[in-house]
């Protein structure tokens, strides 16, 4: 927790205390973005965004210790500053260089979240851990993240999401990591970024923050991995190829991978707690990783082996006739990719039917049509019994998917999928961007 005087939280956020200066000598104690949480210790920021502005709740009757924010305020003491999102950033770097924990970040465009919960899952082995939670893998999120860091976690694990060039660098410079994984480049963002070149970029930028005795965790049969390899001084590859590796993989009935997990001449059996063919390569990730930190094979694979489904990613849900694969968190066109074969191949091993509903994928800019397209005729070339479409973009898909004889159907509303859903058995997958809420048609389901 953030324990700071006043006095010198006017200076971390280079701002300019105004009111009643005699309060300088007061000591705050935690930090918060959100009034209805205070408890009379804290220094409240006022974060303005575009559907909310925290100097709206702002009175002398807030339980705050002091405020910080952009314009003046009828407030007892605050201190201003030109940008309270800076600010916030400014006391979680004040924060961190307080503690010396083994910091981890982790980005990519897909497979953030299950790395940092398996690396999570294995550090846990070794000794006690801080990590993001839910989607705080932005300039809010991470630094509310870090306010919680002290004396007691020996580890903290951070994803990092981001936008466009120089999040990551912004990011990476407040949190100071020594470890920094990429999992994988792809079509993410392309709205803002217009090409995998500058994603890569975007994304190098944890590369370049990283420390001369720290380490670059790459994919190594990604087609930038010359370009992050430069990037920094010591890396470390994973994958087929790599210096951390799988060997004879195979796969279960639930599409659980078992293999041999490589790392020079030592090796050690592996079976994943996880579904998923793309998930050995998030195990491969966080186990690099791991074991820079000195933790043993022996140890790496007893946590890959008992950790469990990460929440709306590959998730199963049995619902009336139906098994529902939930993986709504988000999409792009690798990760719709990915989980439609991971349907396909669990509909197979069950010998039953396989449905899919699918929901736009976001920021793909000015090829968005035929990213859409593409997963139309993926559709068709895995022989799904039926695939139901939600969104304007997908109506490109519906196009593919029909001339290639699939049977497809678009709707207008999540209620109306559920409907079609509940006349069904088998096994059905939930997929879209986030703004399309393709959860709700389990909720429906639920009902």
């Amino acid at each position: 927790m953030v324990k700071i005087s006043v006095k010198e939280l006017e200076k971390v956020v280079s701002g300019k205390l105004c009111g009643n200066r005699k309060e300088e000598e007061l000591v705050v104690e935690g930090i918060s973005i959100d009034t209805r949480k205070l408890s009379g210790v804290e220094a409240f920021v006022a974060l303005k965004g575009e559907k909310s502005d925290g100097h709206i709740y702002i009175s002398p009757n807030i339980n705050a210790k002091i405020v910080i924010v952009q314009k003046p305020v009828d407030f007892p003491c605050y201190i201003l500053v030109e940008d309270t999102y800076k600010a916030l950033g400014d006391i979680a770097r004040f924060h961190r260089r307080k503690y010396n924990p083994l910091v981890f970040a982790i980005t990519g465009s897909n497979g953030k979240t299950t790395t940092k919960e398996i690396l999570k899952a294995i550090l846990e082995e070794d000794g006690k851990v801080l990590a993001t939670e839910a989607n705080f893998n932005n300039e809010i999120g991470l630094p509310l993240t870090l306010f919680k860091l002290d004396e007691t976690y020996k580890y903290v694990v951070l994803e990092m999401g981001m936008r466009g060039l120089g999040q990551i660098d912004y990011l990476a410079k407040i949190a100071m990591p020594k470890i920094g994984i990429i999992t994988v480049i792809g079509e993410v963002h392309l709205e803002l970024l217009k090409t995998r070149e500058n994603i890569a970029k975007a994304k190098g930028e944890l590369l370049e923050n990283l420390p001369q005795d720290g380490l670059g965790i790459i994919p190594r049969e990604s087609d930038f991995y010359d370009y992050l390899k430069g990037l920094h001084i010591n890396s470390f590859s994973f994958g087929k190829g790599g210096d951390i590796k799988a060997r004879n993989v195979t796969f279960d009935s639930e599409n659980r991978a078992n293999f041999v997990l490589l790392k020079g001449k030592e090796e050690t059996p592996v079976k994943l707690g996880l579904s998923g063919e793309h998930n050995v390569n998030n195990a491969l990730a966080a186990a690099a990783a791991a074991s820079f930190a000195g933790i043993s094979l022996t140890k790496i694979s007893h946590a890959l082996e008992n950790i469990s489904q990460v929440s709306s990613r590959l998730e199963e849900v049995k619902v009336l006739d139906l098994i529902i694969i939930d993986d709504t968190y988000n999409a792009s066109p690798l990760s719709m990719k990915t989980a439609l074969q991971h349907l396909r191949k669990r509909a197979d091993s069950l010998k039953v039917k396989a449905y899919a509903a699918l929901g736009d994928m976001k920021e793909l800019g000015e090829d968005s049509d035929e990213y859409h397209r593409e997963i139309g005729r993926i559709c068709a070339d895995l022989n799904l019994d039926g695939l139901y479409l939600y969104g304007e973009q997908m109506q490109q898909a519906y196009k593919e998917a029909k001339l290639k004889g699939l049977e497809v159907e678009v709707f207008t509303s999540h209620k109306e999928i559920a409907d079609e859903l509940k006349t069904k058995r088998g096994i059905a997958l939930l997929k879209g961007s986030r703004s399309m809420e393709m959860e709700k048609i389990l909720k429906l389901l639920q009902q």
